[in-house]
């Protein structure tokens, strides 16, 4: 029988203690976004203000004001040539792949197994979208299918790889640990065939301490782009209280628009120490 999470589950102590506030913070954030009407794409760059130093809150605060609209980009469907004196990050997502098999690599060798008793992993790796915190894999895209995780859903980490949103749970925790990535307007978009991605397949996010986490799914919709509730610490109820641990992955729909949004919801069956 799937079960969801447990004691043993949550080796990454530093994971654990940052649970609870960061529940906290996302429930607030939601709310505020909720209050003001603010779109998807400004959720996007609210999440990712802390790459460019920015403060959510006062993100929040300000676009509660009536006039003008928030103007800021969504990095899911910014991908086109710079403007003005505006530098964009280099693409970098046709090397992603390497950088995910590097850091699991590196994570093995700093960490083998059986390798003393008070072993518990190695320190996250970087890579052009900064520091990588785990590594994702899903078979329904290809046996050697892999991305590295950012911290963080701004141009920089989703031309680099896929980015955790920062206000959202960590990997195997009780909450939702969500991930963006492009499907198209980047050289190698993670999510390009995230149609192969159907329910009952299998997510695996493994971290720095080599924990692997495998997900299941549960659900594939596609909601309007103002949906920002999908990432909730309970998918679309932002008022609840989690009792699940759960991964949501989010990108664009259709393959070449932007209209809508892909969400691929899934549920935490076991943990694996060692992966």
């Amino acid at each position: 029988m799937p079960r969801t999470t447990s004691n043993s589950e949550s080796t990454d102590n530093a994971s654990s203690r940052e649970s609870a506030p960061r529940s906290n913070r996302h429930r607030l954030t939601l709310t505020a976004v909720a209050a003001t009407g603010i779109t998807f794409a400004a959720l996007l760059a609210l999440q990712a203000g802390h790459d460019s130093g920015g403060s959510s809150p006062a993100a929040v605060k300000s676009s509660a004001a009536p006039a003008p609209t928030v103007h800021t980009p969504d990095p899911l469907t910014t991908s086109s040539a710079p403007t003005g004196d505006v530098a964009k990050p280099a693409d970098n997502t046709s090397t992603s792949r390497d950088a995910a098999t590097r850091t699991l690599s590196d994570w093995s060798a700093g960490n083998p197994a059986a390798s003393g008793k008070h072993a518990v992993g190695s320190k996250p790796r970087s890579g052009p979208g900064g520091p990588i915190g785990e590594v994702l894999r899903i078979p329904a895209l290809g046996k050697d299918w892999a991305q590295p995780v950012y911290d963080g859903v701004g141009d920089k980490q989703l031309r680099a790889g896929v980015g955790h949103f920062p206000t959202t749970e960590e990997p195997g925790q009780i909450g939702n640990f969500a991930i963006a990535g492009h499907r198209s307007g980047v050289a190698d978009p993670a999510f390009r065939d995230i149609d192969r991605i159907t329910t009952g397949a299998e997510i695996q996010v493994t971290t720095a301490h080599r924990i692997t986490y495998t997900y299941t799914v549960t659900r594939v919709h596609t909601v309007a782009p103002t949906d920002v509730n999908v990432i909730a610490q309970v998918p679309g109820r932002p008022d609840a209280t989690p009792t699940k641990a759960k991964l949501t992955l989010v990108t664009c729909w259709p393959a070449n628009g932007h209209s809508k949004r892909v969400v691929v919801e899934a549920d935490l069956v076991s943990a694996k120490g060692g992966a």
